[in-house]
């Protein structure tokens, strides 16, 4: 029997006991089968397709009616010089006849490739052409319009001055011949004659006996009636020399002024009846065509396609024929233009001595019809002078990789992980236990991994490098937050059984919560319905389910067991406390003091990182993130000395077929400037097949672009035909496996996984502002990481950064990288709790988390940094951004940016609930 305390501790540690005994009965189970895991992985874009996409129906379709389709291997072979070539090709040719395959007699395929590249082309000049000679004959004919207009101006401005010009001339001559006539007149009539008498009499002599013009003579009637009107009622003898004067200049310049206000508003309307018009009347009466020409074509230069502005003054003030000149003249400039852009394949071959291979640079060019492109590379594996490539071959040696990188991985994680935990706490047994039990678990996780593979899911390369990090990650996180309260507690003075009561109570809903935001983050990539995303976020729910399970049962369960012995050799002096939160605190109490001035430092940097990123480039292309494997070389290869030779193949169904439809079809497919060339591959009443080879390899981006295209011919003549067409082939299965995971991710997952965070630590925290507050922090640990990485691999190595890094990134940051946050938070509300004000509490929970956060980030940054020795740029990609992450959110961020935020946001950081302070609780002396 027993008593009391001692019956409860011995129930105890016999529940430890079991729950050990079936953890390890479960690993040994699911141990096993780890390795066959990496035998189960696919690595092609297009076999992680789901049913429901165009691309995989294409595909089927494809199968059904024209077979497995052979492949194309293009095999640069170095052969030195030309002459040198037919022994080394010999030996190729003997080993390609071993597996009953020959290859091609290139000689006449590059006599087609030189007919189809000057068809292409003087297709392309025509294309232009036809499109440009409309306009040129607009330009002519608007310039033509404008030109006449000028000169009309021109000769109608001239005309008039010189009328103008006349006028005057001859009302001066008039008005000096009436002054000598008018005053003989009055020196020969009687002294009581009216003036009038003597006026129109004079004017009547003068206008008999001159000969003025007839546009004049209005004017003179009129400066006679003027000169009536002054004078003319008043007698001879009434007059004087002062008012005969006075009239006459009156008269005069009131007539001079009816003519310039007929001549002067007609030629100002003149210049202003054209924006040129002043600088044509300029060129004076009779302009120069030059120089009308060069002000016409001014006026057309900035609505003139660039082209075309150098005929523009050409055109212009022309003859007719000067179209048909200028049309001949564009075809030559055209011609230039498309030869420069797409140069003449210059290849020199010989047809004995290549035996039928292209050679360009040293390298002859095999090509080989083949099912089995794996067998063909392992055919020349050990051939230092034949580079082997196809998609396939790329991807058989992309799997390779990974099956060499992965046990090096995790050989590197597990002692980087093992140093770190020796340096973070300061002892032994307790660094074993912990990388011990997480190997296992590890090995569990992999275990279930293959038994989803073999239940017929499909199992993305990646997922098995991410669970590595991730289970040493957390698992590392939630172990030295266990060891650390067990720590804390002993070292005031509690027994073990009060140190695991602590841990139970505040430890373990801690790392659930977190664990709870892990698995929800991750594990939302489930909702996608891609069967391979859904695994990848099963896979990760499962490998969190194992941590946790580790962390929070077995950890617990061997504590109770060995007591202090699992802090041996050191005991309760255990931790490089004091080292590791020196600094942390420093910052911490800084951030306290200048809150706004710590919030304004950290904006600037995420701004500029986000203009940053936003500017650099992303691909999709596995191509341009592997090593220097001889696939890789291949390539270099063939788009240095054979880029004709650098292809991949799409396919266009018609269902049901239709003759108009599918010629259609052919012709503009056959106008797109990334075609090849076309086939009808099948051609049925029922079903047509279309097979189009494009100029860029099966893994470039460039083939998104080349569906879209495609796509929307496709459309296009469905809607006019009222038949299906879809799209399959290498740009298809790149868009879908590409884009539309991208809209889905973006549009969907990532909304959800911030929804689950908020929701679930809204729950644990009993606040909704610090949730908001704590992915705001993450996203700017996720700007900072993501545009350093991009600033060293992209502008100092020339690598650019792949499609999946900033999904990775972003879902494990808003995972993974929150546990820090909760750690921190959750002991401040407990602080909180007992009665501190914010800033005592977060200067507190700093300072007691400080080794634990800090050792934690180490580690879990160290495993993620350790998917750098990887020969894959794509992984260490993902192993630096995310590891540097880690380390930006653990020892800038927590400390400082977020300490800022709380201290500001004060009694609403715990909004909407109240804190409850709890007046038993005993504040131990600091």
């Amino acid at each position: 029997m027993c008593y009391g305390f001692w019956c409860f501790s011995n129930r105890r540690v016999v529940l430890s006991i079991v729950i050990i005994v079936a953890w390890i009965t479960l690993i040994l189970a699911l141990i096993p089968y780890a390795p066959s895991a990496f035998k189960i992985l696919v690595y092609s874009d297009s076999k992680v397709l789901p049913q429901w996409t165009e691309a995989k129906a294409a595909s089927n379709i494809v199968s059904e009616y024209l077979g497995n389709q052979t492949g194309l291997v293009v095999i640069p072979v170095y052969v030195g010089d030309v002459n040198n070539s037919h022994y080394v090709l010999s030996n190729i040719d003997g080993e390609l006849r071993s597996l009953n395959l020959t290859y091609y007699d290139l000689n006449s395929v590059y006599d087609e490739i030189i007919s189809r590249y000057y068809a292409i082309t003087n297709d392309t000049v025509k294309k232009y052409l036809s499109n440009y000679t409309d306009v040129v004959r607009e330009i002519y004919v608007n310039e033509s319009s404008l030109c006449s207009e000028l000169y009309n101006i021109s000769n109608e401005y001239y005309s008039t001055l010189s009328n103008y010009t006349l006028t005057v001339s001859e009302f001066g001559n008039f008005f000096t011949s009436f002054m000598r006539v008018f005053f003989m007149k009055l020196s020969t009539v009687g002294y009581s004659y009216p003036v009038w008498y003597v006026i129109n009499e004079t004017g009547q002599v003068l206008l008999s006996n001159g000969n003025y013009s007839s546009w004049l003579k209005p004017y003179l009637v009129y400066f006679i009636k003027y000169l009536n009107y002054s004078i003319g009622d008043l007698p001879v003898y009434s007059l004087n020399i002062g008012i005969v004067k006075k009239a006459l200049s009156a008269s005069y310049y009131s007539t001079l002024s009816r003519i310039n206000g007929t001549y002067v508003p007609i030629l100002r309307n003149l210049t202003k009846s054209n924006p040129l018009a002043p600088l044509m009347i300029a060129l004076g009466p009779n302009p120069p065509r030059t120089l009308t020409a060069r002000l016409v074509a001014s006026q057309f230069i900035n609505s003139t396609p660039p082209l075309l502005k150098p005929y523009l003054i050409q055109l212009a003030c022309a003859n007719e024929s000067q179209v048909n000149v200028t049309i001949s003249e564009l075809n030559s400039s055209l011609s230039f233009v498309v030869l420069s852009a797409y140069r003449k394949p210059s290849y020199s071959y010989a047809n004995n001595i290549t035996n039928g291979s292209l050679y360009s640079g040293g390298y002859a060019l095999v090509i080989v019809d083949s099912t089995n492109d794996t067998e063909v590379n392992n055919l020349f594996i050990n051939y230092d002078y034949a580079y082997p490539f196809s998609t396939s071959i790329v991807l058989s040696q992309l799997s390779e990789i990974i099956e060499k990188d992965v046990p090096m991985i995790d050989e590197v994680s597990g002692v980087s992980v093992l140093l770190m935990l020796l340096f973070v706490l300061g002892t032994l047994v307790a660094p074993i236990i912990i990388l011990m039990m997480l190997i296992l678990s590890y090995g569990a996780v992999l275990g279930v991994v293959y038994f989803l593979g073999k239940m017929g899911l499909t199992v993305y390369y990646l997922t098995v490098y991410m669970i590595s990090p991730i289970v040493f990650g957390i698992g590392v996180d939630y172990s030295l937050l266990v060891i650390g309260r067990y720590l804390e507690e002993r070292r005031r003075g509690f027994d073990t059984l009060h140190a695991l009561g602590a841990i139970r109570r505040f430890t373990i809903p801690t790392i659930l919560t977190s664990g709870s935001v892990v698995a929800a983050g991750l594990g939302s990539f489930i909702v996608s319905n891609y069967q391979y995303i859904q695994v990848i976020g099963l896979s990760y729910i499962i490998t969190v389910a194992f941590v946790i399970l580790a962390t929070t049962v077995v950890l617990p369960s061997l504590i109770l067991l060995m007591n202090d012995r699992i802090l041996w050799p050191m005991g309760l002096k255990s931790s490089t406390r004091e080292l590791s939160t020196r600094v942390i605190i420093k910052l911490t109490r800084s951030s306290l003091r200048r809150p706004w001035l710590i919030i304004a430092i950290a904006l600037v940097p995420t701004i500029l990182s986000i203009l940053f990123i936003i500017k650099n480039p992303i691909t999709s292309d596995p191509l341009l993130l592997m090593p220097s494997t001889k696939s890789v070389y291949a390539f270099s290869i063939l788009r240095h000395y054979f880029p004709n030779y650098v292809e991949s193949t799409q396919y266009v169904i018609l269902e049901p077929n239709n003759a108009n439809a599918l010629q259609s079809l052919v012709s503009s497919i056959n106008s797109l400037n990334f075609t090849r060339s076309v086939s009808v591959a099948y051609n049925s009443s029922t079903i047509a097949i279309l097979k189009v080879t494009t100029s860029y390899n099966a893994l470039s981006d460039k083939l998104i672009p080349v569906y879209v295209k495609l796509s929307n011919l496709a459309n296009q003549v469905a809607d006019e035909y009222g038949i299906k067409v879809i799209i399959g082939g290498d740009a298809a299965n790149k868009y879908y496996f590409v884009r539309v995971f991208e809209d889905q991710f973006y549009g969907k997952i990532a909304i959800l996984i911030i929804a689950l965070n908020i929701l679930i630590l809204s729950l644990a925290l009993r606040s909704i502002v610090v949730p908001l507050r704590l992915l705001a922090t993450v996203m700017i640990s996720i700007s900072w990481s993501l545009a350093i990485s991009q600033l060293i691999f992209y502008k100092l190595l020339g690598v650019e950064t792949y499609w999946l890094l900033p999904i990775i990134l972003f879902a494990l940051l808003t995972s993974v990288g929150t546990d820090y946050d909760i750690f921190i938070v959750t002991r401040v509300r407990e602080e909180v709790t007992k009665g501190k004000s914010d800033p005592e509490a977060i200067l507190t929970a700093i300072e007691n988390t400080g080794p634990i956060v800090t050792g934690a980030a180490l580690v879990l940054a160290i495993a993620f940094m350790s998917l750098m020795v990887s020969q894959l740029y794509i992984l260490r990609e993902i192993g630096f951004t995310v590891g540097l992450s880690v380390l930006i959110d653990a020892f800038l961020i927590r400390p400082a940016v977020m300490p800022a935020i709380m201290v500001l946001a004060g009694k609403y950081n715990w909004w909407p609930s109240r804190i409850r302070i709890n007046q038993g609780s005993v504040i131990p002396a600091q």
